[in-house]
């Protein structure tokens, strides 16, 4: 099992109130809900940066590498 730690916050009460209705009508724990959706935030900034570091790269079009394949087995 993985090591655990404790996380306080401060949030506005409504959207307490909000995700609590959330995960008691879905049949989900609080504390999975906002886990996955911190993991899901940080792994959206990785992507995000990957992206904007290889965004000018050259692209190669789908019909471009079936030409290739194409000849290679030709």
């Amino acid at each position: 099992m993985s090591e655990t730690a404790t996380l306080s916050t401060i949030i506005d009460a409504r959207v307490k109130k909000a995700i609590t209705q959330y995960c008691k009508e879905r049949g989900i724990k609080l504390r999975h809900l906002i886990e996955q959706a911190l993991v899901e935030q940080i792994e959206n900034e990785i992507d995000l940066e990957a992206y904007k570091n290889r965004r000018n790269e050259e692209r190669v079009s789908l019909e471009d590498v079936l030409k290739k394949v194409k000849k290679r087995k030709g």
